[in-house]
């Protein structure tokens, strides 16, 4: 009895490590990265950092690539283009780019060891497909998606959102505020879709 009951413990617990061992990205916030994945592989990615009051300093950049089991291949920019890789970790993820210290604003604020990979932690898991970004000067959520469904809350020109659906010329989108996830219908024609080189 005993020994059948071992045995059937060690084929879960095999199969759990399992589940371990092929692991797959996961669109969410991890801590200054968010991420997006979609059911392709292709990942969309957007790294920010803030310090100082009235945020004095700011490091920012995009980034895209395709997911090949735990890793993943990236180009990051934001006025110019380096490499980077992904990698899944227990807790999040590691980030590596090449020069990554060389992005606008991000010699201040990014250890230098981005050059070897640092690990960010998954804050908050979502269900993102693709990153966009806000191409108008100001665009307005909507509860649904119609022109007459404008709500008071708005993004302007910059600020990037994860998609979580569409429907006709609106996409649903989710946008992490400073104290919680706001979701609403934008315009299609208020976004734009990550390219390097933006």
């Amino acid at each position: 009895m005993f020994n059948r009951f071992g045995f059937i413990m060690a084929i879960l617990m095999a199969t759990e490590v399992g589940a371990v061992e092929t692991n797959q990205f996961h669109s969410g916030v991890y801590e200054q990265l968010r991420l997006a994945v979609a059911p392709d592989g292709q990942i969309t990615g957007y790294y920010r950092e803030e310090q100082g009051e009235g945020v004095s300093k700011t490091c920012s950049f995009y980034l895209r690539g395709q997911s090949n089991g735990d890793s993943a291949s990236l180009t990051t920019w934001n006025v110019d283009h380096f490499p980077g890789e992904l990698r899944i970790q227990a807790a999040g993820v590691n980030l590596k780019v090449e020069h990554g210290n060389e992005h606008p604003g991000c010699g201040m604020l990014l250890p230098p060891a981005i050059e070897q990979g640092l690990n960010y932690d998954k804050v908050t898991e979502t269900q993102w497909t693709e990153l966009r970004v806000i191409s108008s000067p100001k665009t307005y959520f909507h509860s649904e998606p119609k022109a007459d469904a404008k709500l008071k809350s708005y993004l302007v020109k910059g600020d990037v959102v994860g998609v979580v659906g569409a429907e006709g010329d609106w996409l649903q989108v989710e946008y992490p505020g400073t104290k919680k996830m706001i979701r609403g219908w934008i315009s299609n024609s208020d976004l734009a879709v990550f390219k390097s080189g933006q």
